[in-house]
């Protein structure tokens, strides 16, 4: 009996140095993914909004397209689909005063330089 307690003893005592944690090599975690810079303009156009009626790439085919499908989206790569201008100053006019008659409200909230950037954005994308 007393070498059955010791044999018991020692195959337990095995087990548990084999599970010890000074054994084991530490798990590093994985650096964190590296920041992604977005410009301003771009980052404007995307927070407010304006990608998901007008598109990523400004098609006219954002996320919200479809639920305003009876309603004339601006492709801003074709100048013609301009209401009042291609220009910056009568984009920049749009985003702050909205298109009256139309889904696009007016962003009167945003400042100057942040309607701006999205006008100079969006007229990088006409064709």
């Amino acid at each position: 009996m007393k070498i059955r307690l010791s044999l018991i003893f020692l195959i337990l005592l095995s087990f548990l140095a084999g599970c010890s944690s000074e054994n084991e090599t530490p798990k590093k975690e994985p650096p964190p993914p590296p920041a992604v810079t977005v410009p301003f303009p771009e980052a404007m156009y995307v927070q407010n909004g304006c990608a998901s009626c007008h598109g990523t790439f400004g098609n006219g085919r954002g996320t919200r397209a479809q639920l305003l499908s009876n309603s004339r989206i601006p492709n801003f790569q074709d100048k013609s689909t301009y209401i009042y201008g291609s220009s910056k100053e009568a984009i920049a006019k749009s985003i702050k005063n909205g298109v009256p008659g139309t889904y696009m409200k007016a962003y009167s909230h945003m400042r100057k330089t942040e309607i701006d950037a999205v006008a100079e954005y969006i007229q990088k994308m006409q064709k």
